[in-house]
């Protein structure tokens, strides 16, 4: 019996901040987060955050996927103080197809609680999607919007 689109898979939390789970295509996927307090002095409970499939074969479109990662930040809001910053890996040519994704999947899955900045950065060579999410009340919210935006005019290299 399938399991309803809207549920999701079963997660394996792997250490503080490190989970993966199998999509019913047999697909592994390791969901993580890493500490971002190094680029920014104001940014002491930001964390990056990285989705990866264990192996690159193509796979088809599974909406679960969406209700799983919305359910892992779920869990890592629930700390009101943390934020997140979202980068569009830009490694194969699809970082706006990634932006337009976890948009869409903010606005389906957004409670009212999180906000989402969005910025880009480029150079010759590439151009970064990147977003700052937090909840509604951190009472950091203004710092930690002002460093985003200070980082993504420094090209999202670390401020001292």
């Amino acid at each position: 019996m399938e399991l309803n689109s809207q549920c999701p898979y079963n997660i394996t939390r792997e250490g503080e901040w490190n989970y993966s789970f199998i999509t019913k295509h047999g697909i592994i996927y390791h969901a993580y987060f890493i500490d971002f307090s190094n680029y920014h002095p104001a940014f002491d409970n930001v964390y990056t955050f990285n989705i990866e499939p264990e192996n690159e074969e193509p796979h088809p479109i599974d909406n679960r996927i969406a209700y799983t990662i919305a359910e892992i930040l779920k869990r890592f809001f629930a700390n009101k103080e943390h934020a997140m910053i979202m980068v569009c890996d830009n490694m194969d040519g699809k970082e706006e197809k990634r932006e337009l994704l976890f948009s869409r999947w903010f606005l389906r899955h957004n409670d009212g609680t999180l906000l989402k900045y969005d910025a880009s950065t480029s150079n010759e060579d590439y151009i970064l999607y990147v977003s700052i999410y937090l909840k509604k009340d951190n009472p950091k919210s203004p710092e930690l919007i002002s460093a985003f935006y200070d980082l993504v005019k420094n090209g999202f290299y670390p401020i001292d």
